[in-house]
């Protein structure tokens, strides 16, 4: 049986085996990106640097936005649906998914991967995402994963962002969140976590650092873990990961963050994960005590680059399961924040 680990932060690595295996796809160009105003290496101590803020995407803007299971082309925000098979096109969705999400968009803002009512459905509008998973409609392409991530990639390393050179900043990600809608029956499982993909510069390891933030299994099941990633689509990398609490030792809350909960919430709630040179460190060795093969990679946080992060939410269901999740997020940020 699967460990609530194995569930809780597969996804993440599904998503980005576009980072780790190279892959590009062609797509037009739009303005959708509002990222990166400073390499953040050398930086000024003083004052803070804004890596990301979501962009504001109007109806024009929603197909260059939303992706199904290609590769990302470049430094650009996307919603990507995951595992449903290369070869589905996402359409236009006439219904109205807002009774699932608690967001309601103008007519031409909202895809899936079927024109019928009620099936997963993703809405895109200034800067707002609605997100609805059901697991039925469709099932996975490969085994019992779905997850549908807001994300971006610094897929030129060159350009990623290494946010612990001043050792005393700490890295942030907030946006507001709320989660109506939360089903599960059978095996099935639903959630919401938070990611950071970090590069080791030298020895070219890569690993997550996670936050669960929305779990019905409660938080007592996301202590501070090491994990590999090793489902069907796996890549093999490291998770570390932990709640959104005061008892992780690896990142903690912001100060006006709503904390962890297993209860859906219909009202949106602030979330800010933040993470420090200090945390950043302990996690790494605890990752290298956990897996001894990975003592080539480095426990100096200054090493390490940040390649890519993201929003998750999934659903986890193997065959004779149905899990059903609905969300909204707005207003995402990426900070390197002062002293």
């Amino acid at each position: 049986m699967l460990s609530v680990a194995t569930l809780a932060l597969r996804c993440c690595l599904f998503l980005a085996a576009s980072l780790v295996i190279g892959e590009a796809f062609s797509q037009s160009p739009s303005a959708i990106s509002e990222t990166i105003t400073s390499s953040a290496q050398g930086d000024d101590e003083s004052s803070s640097i804004r890596l990301f803020r979501q962009p504001d995407i109007t109806a024009r803007d929603v197909d260059a936005c939303v992706i199904g299971e290609v590769q990302p082309q470049s430094e650009r925000f996307y919603v990507r649906l995951g595992n449903y098979g290369k070869a589905t096109p996402l359409v236009p969705q006439a219904w109205d998914a807002g009774r699932f999400t608690g967001l309601q968009v103008p007519d031409g803002c909202q895809r899936g991967l079927s024109p019928t009512a009620d099936t997963t459905a993703v809405q895109v509008h200034g800067r707002e995402i609605g997100i609805w998973i059901d697991s039925d409609h469709p099932r996975p392409s490969t085994g019992a994963l779905l997850p549908i991530t807001p994300a971006y990639w610094w897929l030129d390393m060159s350009r990623a962002p290494v946010p612990f050179m001043g050792p005393a900043r700490e890295l942030s990600i907030s946006f507001d969140l709320r989660v109506p809608t939360s089903v599960r029956e059978g095996k099935a499982e639903v959630y919401v976590t938070a990611n950071f993909l970090f590069h080791d510069a030298r020895s070219r390891q890569s690993l997550w650092l996670a936050a669960t933030l929305f779990d019905p299994r409660g938080e007592a099941s996301f202590p501070d873990t090491v994990h590999v990633d090793d489902w069907e689509a796996g890549t093999q990398l490291p998770i570390l990961f932990s709640a959104l609490n005061s008892k992780s030792r690896w990142l903690h809350p912001g100060p006006d963050s709503t904390l962890f909960t297993d209860q859906p919430f219909t009202d949106y709630r602030r979330i800010e994960v933040r993470v420090t040179a200090a945390e950043l460190r302990v996690a790494l060795v605890a990752m290298r005590k956990a897996m001894p093969k990975l003592a080539t990679a480095s426990e100096d946080p200054r090493d390490y680059q940040l390649a890519h992060f993201n929003i998750n939410p999934e659903v986890f269901a193997p065959t004779g399961s149905r899990g059903r999740l609905g969300l909204s997020i707005r207003n995402v940020r990426v900070e390197l924040l002062a002293p």
